[in-house]
């Protein structure tokens, strides 16, 4: 999906997520996303009259979505069918049912899955893991950078974290403007399975590098060109297909918490 495709659906699910049911820009994102597939042949004042609102909110609302007038915001929708179909390529990628042989798909999918998770057994490092941990513990406070999937992940390990009195903040890569004023003795803990976003992230990374703080990668990716910014990298086993990344993700966050309980909170064990 494009940047300024997801930056709009990022945009709209905050508005879902985070307002109550009868909020007028609740209700304008229901219409524009019920819609989104033929808002070039609807006009602002019919989305208005869908809305239940006036053209002026209307106006604002898109206004607020980074657009400059509701002209604009139809010129992204043009893309909208386009990127749909490239946003499903990575779900459809090892899991393209056919009606026919579902059976043997999903099996080889769930075995290219247990083949990743495999490897990752294989090659863990605990004593790095260990070692990232100490960082973290020592540190005043601990930033987190993801996207998407792996976003909800660092949002589970930020929860996880605060549950253990450790301060965390969590900034989504996507967002260009995000603000860290987070002291100099504080950790920056970035989670990226291809490591997408890493390099557009540049300005993050050189920011909190100049700035003293320690930056630590997990990614399947060795190829990563901003490596060298990084002052510690996890990288989880082999670099497989972005699906079995995810899984592997899931494991390595399980496993940063498990251990870090374990290390620093082992007086709690019975």
């Amino acid at each position: 999906m494009s940047n300024s495709n997801s930056q709009l659906f990022l945009k709209l699910q905050r508005i879902i997520n985070n307002s109550s049911s009868n909020n007028t820009y609740k209700i304008i994102s229901k219409n524009l996303i019920e819609n989104l597939q033929n808002l070039n042949h609807i006009t602002i004042e019919e989305l208005a009259e869908l809305s239940f609102t006036s053209i002026s909110t209307i106006s604002r609302f898109v206004r607020m979505l980074g657009y400059k007038n509701f002209i604009e915001l139809k010129e992204v929708s043009k893309t909208y069918k386009l990127n749909r179909l490239m946003s499903m390529n990575d779900n459809i990628e090892d899991l393209k049912f056919d009606m026919l042989q579902d059976d043997a798909i999903f099996n080889t999918y769930i075995d290219t899955i247990c083949n990743s998770l495999q490897n990752l057994k294989n090659n863990i490092d605990f004593k790095k893991i260990d070692k990232i941990n100490e960082l973290i513990h020592n540190s005043d406070s601990v930033s987190l950078y993801a996207f998407l999937l792996p976003g909800s992940l660092a949002k589970f390990y930020q929860i996880s974290m605060l549950s253990l009195g450790k301060y965390c903040e969590y900034y989504d890569l996507s967002n260009i403007n995000l603000i860290n004023k987070s002291s100099e003795n504080s950790l920056s803990l970035f989670f990226s399975v291809d490591g997408n976003f890493i390099e557009s992230s540049r300005d993050i990374i050189v920011e909190s590098k100049a700035k003293g703080k320690k930056l630590i990668l997990i990614t399947q990716n060795p190829r990563i060109r901003l490596s060298n910014m990084f002052d510690e990298i996890l990288y989880m086993g082999n670099c497989d297909t972005a699906k079995s990344g995810r899984y592997k993700l899931m494991v390595f966050v399980e496993l940063l918490l498990n251990r870090y309980y374990l290390t620093y909170y082992k007086d709690e064990l019975i």
